[in-house]
């Protein structure tokens, strides 16, 4: 690789992650978009990473304080990141490091979109199911979020 194409490639990576974290594949398929060689963009990416300036687990980190901002469950987080090839371990640290009760969220998402009423009927009950389960919530989240216990 010539230095100017180098150059060029560490100065967009600086610029990328100077914004937000990235995925160490995101970046590369950034570059790629870019033009430059997938060969060439590996070796920087790789050199950031070994720095600890790319890090896989913080961009894990970041999507997840998101998601929870945004009301979303676990299994939206862990779908949403493995469409940036992050390992399951790095979820897994992730969603065990973060004091987020899944259970109120769930349940406080729940009241924000339909109120603090259970609902009677059994269509009305599985309408907010499916949208609990488009969150990301589990199943046991979910009931959480219809029973009575004190919010």
């Amino acid at each position: 690789m010539t230095d100017n194409p180098r150059k060029i490639i560490i100065e967009s990576i600086t610029r990328m992650l100077s914004r937000r974290e990235h995925a160490y594949h995101e970046l590369l398929r950034k570059l790629s978009h870019k033009g430059f060689a997938i060969e060439d963009c590996v070796v920087v990416v790789e050199e950031f990473k070994q720095a600890g300036i790319q890090s896989d687990t913080r961009f894990a980190e970041m999507k997840l304080r998101a998601g929870i901002a945004k009301g979303q469950g676990p299994a939206r987080f862990k779908a949403e990141c493995q469409q940036f090839s992050i390992a399951e371990q790095c979820l897994e640290a992730a969603i065990s490091e973060t004091d987020a009760d899944w259970f109120e969220l769930a349940k406080q998402v729940r009241i924000k979109r339909f109120g603090s009423d259970v609902p009677q009927d059994a269509k009305e009950k599985f309408k907010q199911i499916r949208f609990l389960q488009y969150r990301g919530f589990y199943s046991d989240h979910i009931q959480y979020a219809f029973s009575d216990d004190e919010y």
